[in-house]
């Protein structure tokens, strides 16, 4: 088939999931080690200045860490809307579920540096974990059907990643409401806990990219084209 100027990508990126899950996992060690680091040191050897650890602190959303969740959360919400507008062009009765999905990660990228979930907590009595695991239920009894026809390995590494994710977002973020309650979120224990917490959260993320672009292949998706 010819192809007119007019019509071709003004550029083309080439994603391997294969080489993009390694630097995705790298970072994110780095990151969670850096962390861990400087907050032993902090409570148990010297203290270190607050602007300096805050910058490094995965607990703080003017951070380092923070800013790089949200991007695993955007780089997730623009694979899945590629796919989406795939199936939208091929009429494909889910295409609104990837669409779906997609805003659900812009949104959960702008709860990373905004902390929605926090003013929650300081709003109300509860503890946002409580409405947070309903909505969770909402959205996967929305999504049952849209999983179900998934490839096999597709929808376990998707019911997966969103295991751990939320085992992190909601499940650690549970267990630790004590600290907060009892004053003591100025804690080596409580910080510690934060890197499980969010350690298991962008990991989450990461595999349902993987996931994502582990399913684009077998949709012959093996390129990104960008159309200006």
């Amino acid at each position: 088939m010819t192809v007119s100027v007019a019509d071709a990508p003004f550029c083309v990126i080439t994603i391997s999931h294969q080489k993009l899950m390694p630097f995705l996992l790298v970072v994110t060690a780095m990151l969670l080690c850096l962390h861990t680091a400087l907050q032993f040191i902090h409570f148990e050897v010297r203290e270190i200045p607050w602007l300096f650890r805050q910058f490094f602190d995965v607990d703080q959303e003017d951070s380092l860490p923070t800013w790089w969740a949200a991007m695993l959360h955007i780089i997730a919400a623009a694979l899945v809307f590629l796919v989406a507008c795939r199936k939208r062009a091929d009429e494909d009765r889910w295409a609104r579920y990837w669409f779906g999905l997609s805003i659900g990660f812009v949104a959960l990228s702008m709860d990373e540096v905004a902390g929605f979930h926090e003013s929650i907590n300081t709003m109300f009595a509860i503890s946002w974990v409580i409405p947070g695991a309903i909505a969770a239920l909402i959205v996967g009894g929305a999504y049952l059907r849209f999983l179900a026809h998934l490839p096999g390995r597709t929808r376990w590494l998707f019911i997966l990643s969103a295991v751990i994710f939320l085992g992190g977002a909601l499940g650690v973020e549970r267990a630790t409401d004590w600290y907060r309650d009892a004053d003591q979120l100025n804690t080596l224990a409580y910080n510690l806990w934060n890197v499980l917490e969010e350690g298991l959260e962008m990991f989450g993320v990461a595999l349902f990219i993987h996931a994502v672009l582990s399913y684009s292949a077998t949709l012959r998706e093996r390129r990104i084209e960008v159309f200006v």
